[in-house]
């Protein structure tokens, strides 16, 4: 476990026990002892969501628009267990000012050709040592979700393919 969570956990419990020591021990109005819990849940939920962020977990956000690819894990669905499957994307988001400071995680619903895009990309990685750049793939609703009829009819939701050479300024 992270040594920041583990601060930050402590921290809290800490100041949870001093404003509950002080709502018990003094005499302050009954709505203000309310109001107090009620700023302590408030602000339990919003550090759990931080936590996530802290901790690295993926993000559920749509992927860029074009992003360096690094690597992907996925769990292909199980019919036994009822499991859909997930993907796993780690890339660095590249904006017209160049890459991201860092790259993040991508939690993606599982599809065959998303997966068949990630096989090939990681055998060009592997035999070839060529970078791979990803691109989102066709339209999209205002909510930037692929529809479920794209969905069904058996598209990828980003395509990956070999980072170009670099353009040399002319002489």
């Amino acid at each position: 476990m992270s040594q920041g969570i583990v601060l930050l956990s402590l921290l809290y419990f800490l100041l949870v026990l001093l404003a509950l020591a002080l709502a018990i021990r003094t005499s302050i109005p009954a709505r203000l002892k309310t109001v107090l819990i009620l700023a302590f849940i408030a602000m339990a939920i919003v550090t759990h969501h931080a936590w996530e962020r802290l901790a690295g977990w993926p993000t559920k956000q749509p992927l860029p628009e074009r992003f360096l690819y690094h690597a992907a894990s996925v769990r292909e669905p199980n019919a036994a267990t009822g499991d859909p499957g997930l993907i796993h994307l780690w890339a660095t988001e590249l904006t017209p000012d160049g890459p991201a400071a860092e790259p993040r995680g991508y939690e993606l619903p599982y599809t065959p050709e998303d997966h068949k895009q990630i096989q090939d990309a990681r055998e060009r990685q592997r035999q070839q040592g060529l970078p791979q750049i990803g691109r989102k793939a066709g339209p999209r609703n205002k909510s930037n979700v692929v529809s479920d009829n794209k969905r069904s009819a058996g598209t990828a939701n980003f395509s990956l393919a070999d980072l170009p050479d670099p353009a040399l300024p002319e002489k």
